[in-house]
Formats: structure tokens, C-alpha cells, sequence
């Protein structure tokens, strides 16, 4: 019963969120609000310092998504595409090496100060903890990053594993806003359905699966 509950809430979240999502666009586009939104992105927003806002802000926790949003009104499905393919790379790395600049000294007060030990992952269970830790819904893209080497997950993974998970999640979000660009309501519910069909699927998998 307990389990049921905890479950219904987050899911209920999702589908009044994406009830606000879409009556919010349908309204932005009768009343014109979409087309000076887009608007402005496309011609006051430079693209250098998107790019740059883009490097800087999800590694300090803001949401990734805004961005994949916006970068699909401004530079189109694939070309802003690309430009999320060599940006997250740079997130990982990023996330990787500060993490393991903290890695150890939180070690050592977990042990020592608090009497907890980190729990190790098997060696032939990294790709699967990896995959399926980026998958899961609820846990922002930022504290991922940072979670998976403080971890002890070797680079490799971090990196592979992000390409697959996270780059592939991130494609709905620029269709999204690639859609919202063109004013095309069905091409956005479309994939709104979808973002919301793919969040279900992974938090049904993570009520299965223990990380």
C-alpha cells in the first residue's frame, strides 16, 4: 500500500505537469506570447553566451532540460544536436574530476568520523549500476555527474554511459522546443506524450530494480 502511494505521487506530478505544459503553449500561441518568446531567443539571445550559459549553469544545478528547450528553438533539431553532444562531455568531465577531488577525503570522514563505509560496485556490474543510475527519473542531470565517479565508476563509463543515457533523453526535450519554434501543436503534444511515456517506463523499471 505504502509502495503504491509513494509511486502514485510522483507520477500524478508528471501528468499535472504536463497538463499545465500544454494548455500553458496552447494559450501562448492564441495569444502570441510563443511567437515573442521565440522571438526574443532568436534574435536578442547571442548565441555565444547561450553556449556559454549552457557550459556553466547545470554543472551549479540548473535544470538541463530548460536548455535543451531553448536550444531547439534557437538552432534547430540537429544542429543544436551536436552542439549537446560536445557539450556533455565537458559536464561529465567536469563532474568527474571534482568529484574525485573530494572523493577521498569524504572517504576517509565516512570511515573514520561516522563509522560508514562506501559500498563498493562489482567490477562486473559497473555498466549496468552506470546505466541504470542515469536512467532513473528524479535524480537531476548535475547530482548524476557528480554521484557516479564519487562512486568509484571509472571514466570510461561515466562517459560512455552518459552519451547513451543522457544524450539520448535530451532529444525529446530539442524536438520539443523545436516544435514550439514552428508553432506545430501536434508535433509538441506528440512529444510531450512521449517525454512523459519514457519517464513512466523508467520509474516503473526503477520500482523493479534495486541500484
Amino acid at each position: 500500500m505504502d509502495k503504491n502511494r509513494n509511486a502514485a505521487l510522483p507520477i500524478a506530478s508528471v501528468f499535472l505537469l504536463a497538463a499545465i505544459l500544454a494548455i500553458g503553449i496552447y494559450l501562448a500561441i492564441k495569444f502570441e506570447f510563443l511567437e515573442t518568446v521565440t522571438s526574443f531567443i532568436n534574435e536578442s539571445m547571442p548565441p555565444v553566451l547561450f553556449i556559454a550559459m549552457m557550459v556553466i549553469l547545470p554543472m551549479a544545478g540548473l535544470s538541463i532540460g530548460i536548455f535543451l528547450v531553448v536550444g531547439g528553438i534557437k538552432f534547430g533539431m540537429w544542429q543544436f544536436f551536436l552542439l549537446w553532444m560536445l557539450v556533455l562531455p565537458v559536464h561529465v568531465l567536469a563532474g568527474y574530476y571534482l568529484a574525485r577531488l573530494v572523493r577521498k577525503p569524504l572517504k576517509h570522514f565516512l570511515s573514520n568520523k561516522m563509522g560508514y563505509r562506501i559500498p563498493q560496485i562489482p567490477e562486473n556490474g559497473v555498466a549496468q549500476f552506470s546505466f541504470m543510475f542515469l536512467a532513473f527519473p528524479g535524480v537531476p542531470y548535475a547530482v548524476k555527474n557528480y554521484i557516479l565517479p564519487l562512486a568509484g565508476v571509472p571514466f570510461r563509463y561515466c562517459i560512455f554511459m552518459n552519451y547513451i543515457v543522457q544524450g539520448t533523453l535530451g532529444i525529446p526535450f530539442i524536438l520539443l522546443g523545436r516544435s514550439a519554434a514552428n508553432i506545430d501543436l501536434t508535433l509538441f503534444y506528440v512529444t510531450l506524450a512521449i517525454i512523459v511515456a519514457i519517464y513512466l517506463i523508467l520509474w516503473r523499471l526503477r520500482g523493479n530494480t534495486q541500484v
